[in-house]
């Protein structure tokens, strides 16, 4: 009778988790629908591809892109001992709920299904910590595209110079901000209990974000040399722009496809690059790093039941 009971559950468990996976599923169409509904695709027409070895590798840059973004999370759990199997499905699990949050920095809710809730504070916390290491090459070398186009007697690189230097003194020394007495609040306590044990993730994750920003700069690089522009000093000062001008901007969803096309308009306005590959290419590059991998991971993740 036991066995028979079990089996009923284990049923009704797999059912409805087939159910949570398909609402998944249509939620990212819905939400790759939505994001490419209002793009203005009159203005992508007279292209012209001149190098499709460029196309090629842009896509198969997406691999050590991921590869990056997974290390951030390998390293997250490490300290955990959990099986590696787990640690994949998170990861993808995470993607998912990544694409659909404001930003992507919703890819710790993914990720928490597959762990207990003692692990709940941690996880989240690393994963944030993660996610803000991905936010300071993006400054750094903003900057110094700042510098190069407009020099650094304006507003612009103020503004930038101050936000890099918020950004790194919260990365590395956030933790003194945290009362050295245990505190009444709950959720102040949470965070002093995990005090120390993601020391040792900050410079991992920013060598890993560092990589994982100049592979995106260069997928965004060949995109461009696909239409046969061929400066590539010029196409990344510019693309860094783009990223920075872009970073801070609050969207819906991740990925920022109207924005980031409004953005690298500007960025190339009165340049040899045209406005259809300048849509075209922040299009594609917006299909193969963000709506992709959100495609993949809907087939891919499984959400399991905690041991």
């Amino acid at each position: 009778m036991q066995m028979k009971e079990e089996a009923k559950a284990t049923k009704k468990r797999a059912g409805l988790i087939t159910l949570f996976k398909l609402l998944v599923f249509a939620a990212v169409i819905w939400t790759l629908y939505f994001q490419l509904r209002n793009v203005d695709w009159e203005r992508a027409k007279g292209l012209d591809i001149k190098h499709w070895w460029a196309l090629a590798l842009s896509f198969l840059l997406l691999v050590p892109n991921l590869w990056m973004e997974f290390l951030k999370w390998k390293k997250i759990t490490d300290p955990l001992h959990v099986e590696p199997k787990l640690v994949t499905n998170a990861f993808w699990a995470g993607v998912a709920s990544g694409f659909m949050s404001p930003n992507g920095w919703g890819n710790f809710l993914g990720r928490l299904i597959y762990f207990q809730k003692r692990q709940t504070i941690y996880i989240i916390f690393s994963t944030a910590l993660a996610n803000l290491s991905q936010l300071i090459p993006t400054l750094l070398f903003g900057l110094f595209a700042v510098v190069l186009k407009y020099g650094h007697s304006n507003s612009l690189w103020i503004t930038t110079s101050l936000g890099a230097a918020v950004i790194l003194l919260l990365y590395f020394f956030g933790d003194y901000l945290l009362p050295q007495r245990r505190s009444r609040i709950p959720f102040v306590r949470r965070l002093q209990s995990i005090r120390g044990r993601y020391q040792n993730l900050k410079w991992p994750f920013l060598l890993f974000s560092t990589i994982r920003f100049l592979v995106f700069s260069l997928q965004y690089v060949l995109l461009f040399v696909t239409f046969g522009y061929e400066d590539f000093w010029f196409l990344v000062t510019q693309i860094w722009l783009i990223y920075l001008f872009t970073s801070f901007i609050p969207s819906l969803w991740s990925g920022k496809v109207l924005i980031r096309e409004t953005a690298a308009l500007f960025v190339f306005a009165g340049t040899a690059v045209s406005v259809p590959d300048v849509i075209v290419s922040s299009i594609i590059i917006y299909l193969i790093n963000i709506a992709l991998p959100a495609f993949m991971s809907s087939f891919i993740w499984l959400p399991k039941r905690k041991k």
